[in-house]
């Protein structure tokens, strides 16, 4: 899966459910804190709708753990 700013939390959290943990590191509680509509938005748009730390960290971390998941 490549991540990019048009992904949706949606389609990284199906293919890859553990990776709430790299949201709530980037101090995007998903399930807690975001509204549900919030799965349906492009990864560009989430920070102004939930609250991330740092948009182009989050995204890195987020190409780096499905790299290491897809091996």
């Amino acid at each position: 899966m490549q991540i990019t700013t048009e992904t949706t939390v949606k389609n990284i959290l199906e293919a890859y459910p553990d990776a709430v943990h790299i949201f709530q590191r980037h101090g995007v509680d998903v399930p807690g804190e975001c509204d549900e509509n919030i799965l349906n938005i492009r990864l560009v748009i989430c920070d102004s709708m939930c609250h991330v730390d740092n948009l182009d960290s989050l995204i890195r971390d987020l190409k780096q753990f499905v790299a290491n998941k897809e091996g």
